[in-house]
């Protein structure tokens, strides 16, 4: 065999073994792009569902029922209120 035809062949051998890798490495990354996208929408999903919550537990109705049941607070009245006038 000449040696610009194992040459040759040497060559087409590395390219195939390159084509091969490089497809093998496209699929695992398209593989892992999806996942990472999957992970994105449940993490957008839990997010939403947070927000949800958070608007809940912080809604003034229930920050007000929490302060009179738990810690008997209430709205004074005319007899516990003071009114200041500062003059400038």
């Amino acid at each position: 065999m000449p040696l610009k035809l194992k040459v040759s062949a040497l060559v087409l051998l590395v390219s195939a073994i390159f084509v091969i890798y490089t497809s093998f490495e496209h699929r695992k990354l398209t593989h892992e792009w999806q996942a990472l996208g999957n992970e994105h929408n449940k993490l957008q999903e839990d997010y939403g569902l947070l927000m949800l919550e958070y608007s809940t537990l912080a809604a003034p109705s229930r920050v007000e029922a929490i302060a009179r049941q738990k810690l008997n607070m209430k709205f004074p009245d005319k007899n516990n209120t003071r009114v200041i006038q500062i003059h400038e």
